[in-house]
């Protein structure tokens, strides 16, 4: 007995002067003692008991009894979280009877801040303390006789019992993160207990509580079924300091989106002072856990035995009732230009996390349960179609539907292609390739006498043929609409022995003089109803010599990005070589060219059909060219009143421009306007001057 008063005593003595706070190794489930604004991080209420019972091999040790309760207050029809209010009780004893105890009551207050995708909780801890010592229940040394224990007699001590007693205030502050599930991510949290460092003592003097500050923070990952829940707690009061550092290793057994359970093991370390093992049951219900502290400092009891700790906790979780009002959102999704229903994915970003909650995927239409009175930004996603966003906000709760047209990120058609010979009407095999006329990269379809292919709407296309025996067949095509369109090239057999004129053809930048590469089209127009093309050169130099078949007429057609069409005739009368330089003019705002062979009927503003290839080669090169502006211009020569050339140059230029624009170039870009006879290239005397005369420009008036 003489070495249990040795120990009461050795802790009384200690106690007096300054009276210090306790505290809980499951300090996560005492935010009472280590950071009350902690509890804004759970969002249902939670109902807490911890029990500590201190150095068991004494027989009457310490023990440290708590239960506290947090209530989230919540925003009507949006489940927000505007603050949590909690009490506590914290009883702290040692010996039979409580020789030396302590009761904290308190009140916790803490605000919820909204941070995006975080939130900040403030608040304060304002409590009620009284500690007291019963110095009559102590043994001490006085009590015993020649070595014989006397319960009755005098203990010797003198001083009253000392009382202690205040109100503490503690200001407390808490930064978290929570998951998509609302379960805890990350939190730091700082706290000033006792601020106002509480002193009021009966029968006794200077007795008091100092100012403790604590800090902690943890973090929770999660990797398949398993998840680490690290996390550390430090404290400082007065001349004592505090740090506990350690993880729990957590396996699920259940893990959804509307619970979870799991088992969990603990490890910490009290810095110079115990070892921890917990073992806890956690679930979004229940959870419980027990504690054992392995002493590591030098102190121990009066046997000299290292002593440990058991701690219990338990903590009910009562999920509140939503007080969200929620409406029927129903969404409905179609292709723009078929009008029929369209697989899709909807979802909308989480307004607290930032992460993505998906509505639906592969559906086409769907209901949703969302809350009224909240904002929703909803995306819909689909491969190969443009996203389009919709805002839903009901307040009413009446059901919403709402009809999505997709459009297609590039519309598509498709092409059939079939190969036959010329002469016998019948199916050849080909091998058949497409070239992009802009990139000019070269893409083979297949060798086949008929061939199926998904290409771009809107843009020229170039499909060449090629079979053994036969002339190379080139089709030129452009679709603006979707489906499919189908097409027929015809072969011609390879004569046998061509007799034929050698073209050496030189392209140069008319600046420069260089030679340039450039795109070559070879048109044989002897016959005018019906033109060869083939292709001399993709974005490359001209060969050395391309032959022409004697007694023919042909078309050359000399193309580049950034420079004007050139357009030469060279008729094959006889076996020679011909050398033909091309002088390529760059677009420049403020030049000009004539547009050849650009036909009216005679004394009328309506085109004449020959001009139709003439004006596709001028669709060509706007889309080669596409962020360039034209004026074309109407000239006529002198014959006429000088009134009706003006108004016949206007309405061929306008002619011009309209079949333009329904080839699917923007009228945006381009302007008509008529000159009359006002512009002369030539003499109105003769009958080669007035053709001159009659023409119509190409103006750039804008890159």
């Amino acid at each position: 007995m003489k070495i249990l008063s040795t120990i009461f005593m050795g802790i009384l003595f200690s106690s007096v002067g300054i009276s210090q706070d306790a505290f809980f190794s499951n300090y996560q489930y005492s935010n009472a003692l280590t950071n009350p604004t902690q509890m804004a991080i759970s969002n249902d209420i939670n109902l807490t008991l911890v029990h500590r019972s201190q150095w068991t091999n004494i027989v009457k040790p310490f023990t440290t009894s708590q239960f506290e309760g947090s209530y989230p207050i919540l925003q009507t029809n949006t489940n927000k979280k505007i603050a949590v209010v909690g009490f506590s009780f914290v009883n702290d004893r040692m010996g039979e009877g409580g020789y030396l105890q302590t009761n904290q009551l308190a009140f916790n207050f803490a605000y919820n801040l909204s941070l995006g995708n975080s939130y900040l909780a403030l608040g304060s801890k304002l409590g009620y303390f009284n500690s007291s010592t019963d110095l009559e229940g102590l043994t001490t040394g006085s009590q015993f006789t020649g070595g014989t224990y006397t319960p009755g007699a005098n203990n010797g001590e003198t001083e009253i019992n000392p009382v202690i007693q205040g109100l503490e205030i503690s200001p407390s502050i808490t930064w978290y993160q929570n998951d998509s599930l609302r379960r805890s991510l990350h939190y730091f949290g700082i706290t000033a207990f006792n601020v106002n460092e509480p002193s009021s003592a009966s029968n006794s003097v200077d007795m008091g509580k100092p100012m403790r500050l604590a800090i902690t923070g943890g973090t929770n990952v999660i990797f398949g079924k398993l998840g680490l829940s690290p996390n550390a707690l430090f404290m400082m009061q007065a001349n004592q300091n505090q740090a506990v550092i350690g993880a729990d290793l957590k396996y699920f057994v259940k893990n959804t989106n509307k619970n979870y359970t799991a088992i969990a093991f603990g490890v910490y370390s009290r810095l110079k002072d115990a070892g921890i093992i917990t073992l806890k049951y956690l679930s979004d219900v229940f959870e419980g856990g027990i504690t054992y502290d392995i002493n590591t400092s030098s102190l121990t009891d009066g046997l000299n035995q290292n002593t440990g700790s058991f701690e219990v906790f338990l903590n009910y979780k009562i999920k509140q009732k939503s007080k969200i009002k929620q409406f029927n959102n129903i969404i409905e999704v179609y292709d723009k230009n078929t009008k029929k229903p369209l697989t899709a994915a909807a979802s909308y970003p989480s307004k607290t996390t930032g992460s993505k909650i998906m509505i639906f995927e592969n559906k086409s239409s769907d209901t949703t349960e969302l809350n009224q009175k909240e904002d929703y930004t909803i995306t819909i996603t689909k491969d190969g179609y443009e996203n389009e966003e919709i805002h839903v906000i009901q307040n009413t709760g009446i059901e919403v539907v709402t009809k999505v047209y997709m459009q297609p990120s590039v519309t598509l058609f498709d092409l059939e292609i079939e190969i036959f010979d010329k002469e016998t009407n019948k199916p050849i095999a080909a091998k058949i390739t497409h070239i992009d006329p802009i990139t000019m990269i070269q893409t083979e379809l297949g060798e086949a006498d008929k061939i199926s292919k998904e290409l771009q709407s809107g843009i020229k296309h170039i499909i060449s043929a090629n079979a053994e025996g036969y002339d190379n067949g080139i089709l030129e095509i452009r679709y603006d609409k979707f489906g499919t369109l189908s097409k027929s090239i015809y072969l011609g057999k390879t004569k046998p022995k061509l007799v034929a004129t050698s073209l050496k053809l030189i392209v140069l930048d008319e600046s420069t003089k260089k030679p340039i590469k450039s795109t070559i089209m070879l048109a044989n127009v002897t016959n005018e109803n019906k033109h060869i093309n083939s292709l001399i050169a993709l974005e490359d130099f001209a060969p050395e010599a391309q032959p022409l078949e004697v007694g023919n007429k042909f078309e050359i057609l000399v193309t580049k990005e950034g420079y004007f069409n050139q357009t030469l005739k060279v008729n094959a009368i006889k076996v020679e070589n011909i050398e033909r330089v091309v002088l390529l003019s760059s677009i420049e705002v403020g030049k000009s060219i004539i547009v050849d062979d650009l036909l009216f009927k005679t004394g009328k503003k309506q085109l004449d059909t020959r001009s139709y290839r003439i004006l596709d080669q001028l669709v060509d090169f706007l889309n080669q060219n596409p962020t360039i502006k034209i004026e074309l211009q109407g000239h006529t020569d002198s014959d006429g009143s000088k009134y009706a050339n003006q108004d016949l140059s206007e309405g061929r230029a306008k002619s011009a421009i309209t079949y333009l624009q329904n080839k699917g170039i923007g009228s945006s870009r381009m302007l008509a306007k008529g000159f009359g006879e006002d512009n002369p290239i030539a003499t109105n005397e003769t009958a080669e001057g007035k053709a001159k005369n009659r023409r119509v420009e190409l103006k750039i008036v804008g890159k």
